[in-house]
C-alpha cells in the first residue's frame, strides 16, 4: 500500500475533490454533484460533509448547515 504525503490541509481541496469523483462509479459521482448543485455547495464541501458524518455521527451534517431543504415553504403549509 502506498503512503501518501501529510498535509497541513484542514479541508479537501477542489483538485483531491475531483480526484477522488474520478474514480467513483458514474451512478456515485452523479448523485455527489446533483446534490452540491440542490444545495449550492461546492463538490469539495459535499464530499467532506459526506465523509465526516460516515467516520463521525456527531458531525455537522448537510441537515444542520441547511434545515429547510425538502421541507415546504411555511405560506405553502396548512394553518
Amino acid at each position: 500500500m502506498h503512503t501518501l504525503p501529510e498535509t497541513d490541509k484542514k479541508h479537501l481541496s477542489y483538485d483531491a475533490a475531483l480526484m477522488l469523483l474520478a474514480v467513483l462509479p458514474d451512478h456515485i459521482r452523479e448523485a455527489y454533484l446533483n446534490h452540491a448543485k440542490q444545495i449550492g455547495y461546492s463538490i469539495e464541501l459535499v464530499l467532506e460533509m459526506a465523509l465526516a458524518d460516515f467516520l463521525d455521527t456527531d458531525s455537522l451534517t448537510f441537515t444542520d448547515c441547511k434545515p429547510q431543504i425538502g421541507l415546504p415553504l411555511k405560506s405553502n403549509q396548512a394553518a
